[in-house]
């Protein structure tokens, strides 16, 4: 069988590149395809967070690398950068780094969440609507994030050994942090100066998108992208945290199909059969039933608007449409076999343009203004005393160890690899160190 990959993806496999957010989608796949335009995603939607800000501030050189490569693997002749309008100056910045080189440009977006989706940044930039359950690639678009340009424009130089996220929130130096991969969140913590409160919890990611940590000793990995402290009662880490159960058995009682999650959903807006209040209505129904019903969620992209903005009575709609999309996942329902595909394609609705909800006013119903700060980067080296990487970071199949504890590793030697054929990528250490202990992570002393 003929090897698919050119060189570049070959680099970036390699190299350990893989989306640095969200799912963490191995790169390589993106760079071995056909497009005509590589967007890079750096509206970073999500409220308080501002690593791909000062990323792209810091190192355009880098991060323009990067998508010339990857235009060039694609042949891409549009190479678009999307950035927020409420950041002129950075704005300018780029700009002027793209200055000359042909087929670059920048895209001005407004300051609604979420501006970053793929499908609103797709529609936003080229026009074109994602097929519906599709990916970018179906309308010629390739997507990635700030991070993870800038981390294939240093492929050639170094693996994948480090990873950029937002300390902000309840702490006492909000700042923007370059680490080791495997640096435990605590340790992250005590660089912003530690919390400004005596009982706290966290978010690991944004605040709508991200998961409630369950321990500080958690390891930062190649998709972090922020960590949210907040004081232990906090509403949203309340909201968050609650279970299947009890968001299932308070949306069955009180939900009154106002049908404003489906209103203000982003997706419905450009068109798509997602719509939250039908699945909250087939609560009501038990699912051997009414299995239909809740395949109303299966066009549902996880932005969570409508559980933490959209709904009156502080119901959770899109946790419950995730809970769905995983159920009829385990019955292999999906968009291709789902009795609501009828071929159709989606057009954006024509009130879309009124019914984008301004990051303020999200910021506001999530209770995140006292919040609001700078986060500037930590222009400080950091070497935490241990790692602890995993072998599995992203989607695709875990990293077989090629370690054993005792044995010395160097920063940027390979640690752990994934077979050829899978969908997957090798893993780096770190740090320079001894192998303490292997298991599904590495845990490296220095």
């Amino acid at each position: 069988m003929a090897d698919p990959l050119n060189d570049f993806a070959r680099l970036i496999r390699e190299a350990g590149v893989v989306g640095a957010g969200g799912a963490g989608f191995p790169s390589y796949v993106k760079a071995a395809s056909k497009a005509d335009t590589v967007i890079v995603n750096a509206a970073e939607c999500e409220p308080l967070l501002q690593k791909d800000q000062e990323l792209l501030a810091r190192h355009p050189r880098e991060v323009l690398e990067g998508l010339r490569l990857l235009m060039l693997s694609t042949g891409a002749s549009r190479g678009v950068i999307a950035i927020k309008d409420k950041h002129p100056e950075l704005i300018a910045e780029v700009q002027e780094a793209i200055k000359g080189l042909l087929g670059l440009e920048v895209k001005s977006l407004r300051d609604v969440y979420p501006a970053g989706d793929e499908y609103c940044l797709v529609y936003e930039v080229t026009g074109r609507l994602i097929p519906p359950g599709g990916i970018p690639i179906q309308v010629g678009a390739v997507v990635n994030n700030v991070e993870t340009l800038y981390n294939m424009g240093r492929a050639a130089k170094s693996p994948v050994v480090d990873t950029w996220f937002t300390v902000t929130g309840a702490v006492k130096r909000p700042c923007t942090v370059k680490v080791p991969i495997g640096t435990s969140y605590a340790d992250a913590l005590a660089l912003a100066g530690g919390a400004t409160v005596a009982e706290y919890g966290a978010l690991d990611g944004g605040a709508m998108m991200g998961k409630v940590l369950d321990s500080f000793d958690r390891p930062a990995t190649k998709t972090s992208g922020g960590l949210i402290v907040l004081p232990k009662g906090h509403a949203l880490l309340g909201r968050k945290g609650a279970e299947r159960a009890q968001d299932e058995r308070v949306g069955k009682s009180a939900c009154d199909q106002c049908s404003l999650c489906t209103e203000l959903c982003p997706r419905y807006l450009l068109g798509y059969d997602i719509q939250p209040h039908k699945v909250m209505r087939g609560l009501l129904f038990s699912q051997a039933d009414r299995k239909t019903w809740n395949e109303w969620a299966l066009l549902c992209c996880e932005c969570q608007l409508c559980t933490l903005y959209s709904c009156p009575e502080n119901l959770a709609p899109g946790k419950i449409c995730v809970s769905a999309k995983k159920d009829l996942g385990e019955n292999k329902v999906n968009w291709k076999n789902s009795a609501l595909n009828t071929g159709k394609a989606p057009k954006a609705h024509p009130i879309r343009e009124y019914r984008l909800v301004p990051t303020g006013q999200l910021m506001a119903r999530l209770g995140l203004m006292d919040y609001k700060a700078d986060a500037p980067y930590l222009d400080e080296d950091f070497t935490p005393a241990s790692v602890r990487i995993p072998l599995k970071q992203h989607v695709g199949v875990a990293a077989t160890a090629l370690v054993k504890a005792g044995q010395k590793v160097r920063r940027g030697e390979k640690i752990g690899d994934v077979p050829a054929d899978q969908l997957g990528t090798p893993v780096h250490a770190s740090i320079d160190g001894t192998v303490t202990a292997v298991t599904d992570t590495v845990e490296i002393r220095r």
